[in-house]
């Protein structure tokens, strides 16, 4: 169970937490929350969003989750399953490569050593190199049948799941752990708000005036880290890779001069947005990365709305939503939540906060 911040009072029972999508990706709820107003205002199904929001800029995170989980046996016997902690460096630049250094996290890593091969699918291996803390190991892999590592991992990969779904992923998971509007692969994890999307409901908000663009987020395993102890500040921060278009760069910038509302699909957006506004307003177009780490009481500065998914008290992402709407809008919107039944995590219901 997960710690709970004193300011929170609503604890989620693991039977709440989503194992697996809704059969039908906008089958998924979603809940309203006006923020001046400090209360729920709809409980409905995803594509109900369509009625709460026209004439806005709307960013999404276009990034594509690579699927970096492969199962695996050493050579002395028995299984084990590797993430490769692949970039988008390594899996796209070097592409054409049958032999590249890459990291990996290795389960279970008990018995593992330097030297150590490990054999692959499709004719593939992973020989150990050395172990660095947090339990990463470097290494080499390398294909016998000249087969780069981009083309191999896409058909041998499988899709690395978040600790709390404690199921092995299978084929479906490589379509619905993913956006309908991914495209820039570099990802060990989904920016899961937007998974409820199909191109029914993007074209329902196009139809209302909204102007949709995307930005690219770079989600890392560190999305996954817990807050340890009560020093919210001293945590952390993992760093994560993003890049802003030019063109959407621009459109954003006319936003934020004209103090219009920017909606942000997900809280990798606004680890984007915020991330650039830091450095810069105007946001400057290109590539960059951010340790941003949002909080209590600290105030967006380009974000005014988000379509999030509901997250773990313990998370970094639990502490930017309460810096967005104050930890009693987060009781308000849990505990609604929890008492109309819905499912919580990344492959759980939404809520968009106005």
């Amino acid at each position: 169970m997960s710690r709970l911040p004193p300011e929170l009072t609503v604890d989620i029972p693991d039977e709440r937490i989503a194992q697996y999508p809704t059969e039908r990706r906008d089958a998924s709820r979603v809940l309203i929350y006006d923020s001046s107003h400090k209360e729920v205002i709809h409980i409905g199904n995803f594509p109900d969003i369509v009625d709460f929001l026209s004439d806005e800029l709307i960013i999404r995170n276009n990034t594509r989750v690579i699927p970096a989980l492969v199962d695996g046996k050493k050579s002395g016997g028995g299984a084990v399953q590797v993430l490769f902690l692949v970039s988008n460096r390594n899996f796209e630049h070097e592409s054409g490569a049958d032999r590249i250094e890459v990291k990996a996290l290795i389960n279970p890593g008990r018995r593992l050593k330097p030297g150590l091969t490990i054999s692959l699918p499709n004719g593939a291996f992973y020989i150990l190199g050395e172990k660095a803390p947090g339990g990463k190991w470097s290494g080499n892999w390398t294909s016998e049948n000249g087969e780069s590592f981009s083309s191999w991992l896409s058909r041998a990969g499988m899709s690395p799941l978040p600790p709390y779904i404690r199921r092995k992923p299978d084929g479906s998971d490589l379509e619905r752990y993913q956006t309908v509007y991914a495209k820039q692969a570099g990802s060990l994890a989904a920016p899961t708000a937007g998974l409820h999307f199909t191109d029914e409901v993007l074209d329902g908000l196009r139809s209302r005036g909204n102007r949709i663009e995307s930005v690219s987020l770079d989600v890392s395993l560190g999305t996954f880290i817990p807050i340890r102890g009560d020093d919210i500040a001293g945590h952390d921060m993992h760093t994560e890779s993003y890049d802003i278009p030019e063109e959407t760069s621009q459109v954003i910038n006319r936003e934020i001069a004209n103090q219009k509302p920017i909606t942000a699909i997900g809280t990798t957006v606004i680890r984007t947005l915020e991330g650039a506004a830091e450095k810069s307003i105007p946001l400057k177009p290109g590539r960059d990365s951010t340790n941003i780490f949002i909080y209590p009481p600290r105030k967006l500065r380009v974000v005014k709305k988000l379509l999030t998914n509901f997250h773990r008290s313990d998370s970094t992402l639990m502490q930017l939503v309460a810096a967005m709407i104050g930890w009693e809008g987060v009781n308000i919107t849990y505990q609604t939540a929890l008492d109309n039944g819905f499912r919580f995590y990344s492959y759980g219901d939404a809520m968009l906060i106005l």
